[in-house]
Parts: structure tokens; C-alpha cells; sequence
């Protein structure tokens, strides 16, 4: 009996599931209410990289085109003290911590991140729903395909040489431990930590030329946290791990553009 029970919790020391998440869509995901596809309104899927960088609105891309392109190309650096439009794909508004960080150095133009909306016909919105990044086939609209445009124009009319574009995600490893089993006294069993939670944040920006539209991409290192909770802290535990790795991701992401900039 008691090897048996010496195998059983040995097995708990497996990881028991691995999940991924928005920056954008980051409450937890036990959560009746958290559904990326269904319940949160407000996220509809991400900014598509091709729809911001290479937009669709123009006659089909000549060999001649990209030599052009890159030919004139010119690094792009934002300006210390200078109005930077910034989008957070996703998100009405960009995160306040993301805000809060980019403010020690620029003024900051907050502006919606939400893709555009697809029609009937359905277009390429991409979108994420536990981890899983899904297009949708079919042409894009006329609203997608000049997005990059219609953000470069907003950029200008609000006096903004910049526009910082930044996606995120915030992946998680948990581990059941062997503690888990000690739950003789059900209130005593839910208030004992029994779980173990690897989460870490990757981010990665587009800083793009309001003038031009061209770009670079900033990509900071991930950030990781670990964490161990009980059932009863499981959901505060996981959102205490979010908000931290934002407020770091974010600063990080933040002193590197600085760093290069004018």
C-alpha cells in the first residue's frame, strides 16, 4: 500500500497542462466568463502582421518593388520626447503599465488595437483562443487591407513621426504537486498549495515610420515567473503572475526602444 501510494505521488510531478493567452485576452482561464472566441467582446483576435506591414492596398508586388524598398531603406528610430502613437493588438487601449513605461522617455498618443471587423465573406483576422493562433481564409477587406495606411494617417493628423505596434502572449506550464493528495478535511485540502505555475511573457513590437511606413521589430527576452497556489488562490495567483510579467515585459520593451532612440 504504501509503494502504491509512493507511485501515485510521484506522478503528480508531471506537468498537468500547458496553455497560452493574449496580453490583450489575460484573464484567467478557469474563468466561466473567459472565452477568447465567445464571451469577451472587447478582443476580437489580433493586429495581422501582414495587414500592418505589407499592406494589400496597391498592384501586386514587382521584383523591382522590393529592390526599391530596400534600396531607399533608412533605419527607423523613434525620438526621445517625441509623440509615438502606440497600439496594443487586441485591446481598445494599450495596457496602462505599457503607458506608464514608455512615458519616462515619449509622449504617448494611445490608440485603438482592435483589427478591423471581416464581412460574410470571410476574411484573414487572426485570431488567439487558448494558445491557438487561427486565420480565417478568404480576401481581406477593404477596411484590412488599408489599415496600414488608415494607422500612418491617424499617426500624422495626431503629430506622431512613429508608431509603436506591440503583440504579446503569456504562456503557462503547471505542475500538480504531491501535496495535492492531503485533503483528508475538504475547507484544510483547498487551502493547501498544491500547485505549481510556470508562466512567461513574449513580446515583440513593430516600430514603424509614420512618413514612410517603414519598420523594424523590437523583440525583448521572455520574462518568467513561478508561482505555487492552492484552489482556493488559484485565480488570484494567476493574475498577480500576469500583472507582474507585464509590468517587467513591459519596462523592458520600453528601455530597449529607448535605448535606440534619437
Amino acid at each position: 500500500m504504501r509503494k502504491r501510494v509512493t507511485i501515485l505521488m510521484a506522478m503528480t510531478a508531471i506537468l498537468s497542462g500547458c496553455q497560452a493567452r493574449s496580453i490583450s485576452n489575460s484573464g484567467y482561464p478557469e474563468d466561466a466568463s473567459y472565452n477568447a472566441a465567445n464571451n469577451n467582446m472587447a478582443y476580437r483576435g489580433e493586429i495581422d502582421d501582414f495587414a500592418l506591414l505589407v499592406p494589400e492596398d496597391h498592384a501586386p508586388i514587382s521584383d523591382q518593388e522590393i529592390a526599391n524598398a530596400l534600396s531607399h531603406h533608412h533605419p527607423v528610430q523613434a525620438e526621445i520626447g517625441k509623440p509615438l502613437l502606440v497600439v496594443q493588438s487586441g485591446a481598445i487601449a494599450p495596457d496602462a503599465d505599457m503607458v506608464t513605461a514608455l512615458q519616462r522617455h515619449f509622449p504617448i498618443i494611445p490608440f485603438n488595437g482592435q483589427p478591423p471587423i471581416g464581412d460574410t465573406a470571410g476574411n484573414r483576422v487572426a485570431a488567439i483562443s487558448s494558445g491557438a493562433t487561427a486565420p480565417m481564409d478568404g480576401r481581406m477587406t477593404e477596411a484590412s487591407a488599408s489599415y496600414a495606411r488608415r494607422l500612418r494617417l491617424a499617426a500624422a493628423e495626431g503629430g506622431a513621426d512613429h508608431i509603436l505596434v506591440y503583440w504579446g502572449m503569456l504562456e503557462t506550464a503547471r505542475r500538480n504537486e504531491a501535496t495535492a493528495f492531503l485533503s483528508w478535511v475538504p475547507v484544510v485540502g483547498r487551502a493547501i498549495p498544491d500547485q505549481s505555475q510556470e508562466m512567461r511573457i513574449r513580446l515583440k513590437a513593430a516600430l514603424i515610420d509614420t512618413a514612410s511606413g517603414q519598420w523594424r521589430m523590437l523583440t525583448p527576452p521572455a520574462i518568467s515567473d513561478g508561482s505555487l497556489s492552492s484552489t482556493l488562490t488559484r485565480h488570484a495567483s494567476d493574475q498577480d503572475q500576469v500583472a507582474l510579467l507585464k509590468q517587467r515585459g513591459y519596462g523592458m520593451l520600453a528601455e530597449q526602444l529607448a535605448s535606440a532612440a534619437l
